[in-house]
Order: structure tokens, then sequence, then C-alpha cells
């Protein structure tokens, strides 16, 4: 049973890093050409309706059970409002690569609140992937870093992003909603929504709820990808890999996703691609092999 899991989870974990590292120029084609609120509301309906039509197709129970409500709110809240607003915003004023960058060391910051909060075991294995975790993406990060601290609203924006999250995969992790993923995912979508209909309201009512106003191909296509693939199976994926894995162990998993992202932002959007970042993607691939290999209980088992 072990070995099934830990089979499925690493496959959750690659497709979530191809899927969510290109999401990242996708996201940036479409706030160009998009008010962040109609980008973000459009995308968390769209991936709600989609999980909720996987649901019913599997004939799976999305009925929230007693008591649950309020843990979902909460967990959407930090989920979902938190990354969408922070990104979408932090993305005008940071390139896709470098915003991917900032916004996964959500990592670090799952293993510091899983051991404060959820009582995980923080080893020396573990320690080390962190450790070389974080140097991987500080040696992404260094050619922009004087950009960065230049533009310290899109520098506050993605670590916004990126302890939101943390903070909502821990709790997600300890709230246990006893549901289906993909009813509780969806569920996550809608709720955690409900703040940016009111953001949408307040900010962007005049003049911008028609989304194919001024709308080119290269925006369509961006918008397109980013409200499917990342906003229903991405998020489908990520919570189920939490559900079989250690919170600190899926989010390492993780470290991969900016990769993906700084290469095809390169390829998508031109943004340079240093010889740096060699170096950089070795030291994340140790780190995700300290944390993603088996025990050796499990592998003898």
């Amino acid at each position: 049973m072990n070995r099934t899991l830990s089979r499925e989870g690493f496959w959750l974990l690659l497709t979530l890093a191809i899927f969510w590292g290109v999401n990242w120029p996708a996201m940036k084609f479409a706030v160009l050409e998009l008010p962040p609120w109609v980008f973000r509301v459009a995308c968390v309906y769209i991936g709600a309706a989609g999980l909720f039509a996987i649901a019913w197709r599997l004939r799976l129970d999305c009925r929230v059970p007693p008591g649950r409500l309020r843990q979902l709110a909460i967990a959407g809240f930090l989920n979902v409002t938190i990354w969408h607003v922070s990104t979408a915003y932090g993305l005008q004023h940071v390139e896709a690569g470098r915003a991917a960058l900032i916004a996964f060391t959500m990592p670090m910051w799952v293993s510091l609140f899983g051991a404060l909060f959820l009582g995980e075991a923080f080893d020396r294995r573990r320690a080390a992937a962190l450790a070389f975790g974080g140097a991987g993406l500080l040696l992404l990060a260094w050619p922009a870093f004087a950009g960065l601290i230049d533009r310290p609203i899109g520098l506050a924006l993605m670590l916004a992003a990126a302890t939101g999250w943390a903070s909502g995969t821990v709790y997600t992790k300890r709230a246990n909603f006893r549901m289906p993923v993909v009813a509780s995912t969806a569920w996550q979508l809608t709720l955690g929504g409900v703040p940016l209909i009111a953001g949408l309201i307040w900010f962007d009512l005049s003049g911008h709820l028609w989304l194919a106003q001024g709308l080119t191909l290269q925006g369509w296509l961006g918008f397109g990808y980013a409200a499917t693939v990342p906003m229903i199976y991405c998020h489908w994926a990520w919570f189920r890999a939490l559900d079989i894995m250690p919170a600190p162990v899926a989010a390492l998993g993780l470290l991969a996703v900016p990769v993906v992202g700084v290469a095809s932002s390169a390829w998508l959007t031109g943004e340079r691609f240093a010889a740096l970042d060699y170096a950089a993607m070795a030291a994340i691939m140790v780190a995700l092999f300290l944390a993603l290999r088996p025990p050796k209980s499990i592998s003898a088992g």
C-alpha cells in the first residue's frame, strides 16, 4: 500500500511541476491584458465548475459534512483568496519566472509551520532537502535580486502568496474535511472566490466585465490554459498529494515548479535563462531526491 501511494505521489508531483510551471508564463500573458480581478474570478469559478462536474460524473457526495463549512471557508481564504489576489497583482510587477521563484519559497514555510502546528518530523534528510532547495531558489533568483528590491510591492505580494498558501496547506492537513478531495477542492474554490467577487465589484465593475474587450490571441491562450488545466487538474492533484503525503514532503516536491516556470518563461516570453540557472536546477534536483526518496522501511516492504 505504501509503495502504491509513493508511486502515486511521485506522478502527482511530476505532473504538478509541469502543468503549474507552464502556468506562470500563461498567467503573465493573461494579466497583461485582463484586469486581475476579472482574470482571477473567471479562473476560480471555471475551476470550481469543472471540479463539481467531475464529482458529479464520478457520483461523489459533494455535501459539506456538518460543522465543516467554516473550516472550508478558512482553507479557501488561505489557499485561494490570498494566493490568487497576490499573484495576479504581483505578476504586474515581477517577471513570471522570478515570480514563481518567490512564490515557491512556500515549501520552506510549510516545513516551518508543519513542525510548529502539525508536529511533523523535521529530520536531517528533510533539513538537507530544504537547504538544497533554498540554495537552488536563491541561485535562480540572484540575477533578478536587485530588481526585486527595487520593486518591493511585487516582492511583498509574492511572499504573501507563498506564506498564505503554506498556511492553507498546513490548515487543510490539520482540518481533515472528511469528504472526497474533488469535492473539498471545489468547495474551497467556491468559498475562496467570494472575496474575489467582492473585489471585482469594487475595483473592476466599470467597463471591465467584458472579457473579450481588447484580448489578443496570446491573451486568450494564456487565459484559456490558466483557467482550465491548473485550476481543475492541478488543484485536485495538489490536495490529493497532500491527502496521501506529509505536508512538508508534498510541499518540497513542488520545488520543481519554479524550474519549469523559469524554463518555460524563458522559452515563451523571452526572459533570460543564464548559465547560473543550471547550478540552481542541480541543487533543486538534489533537494527533490532527498525529499521524495521513500524511507528504507517502505522500499524494502
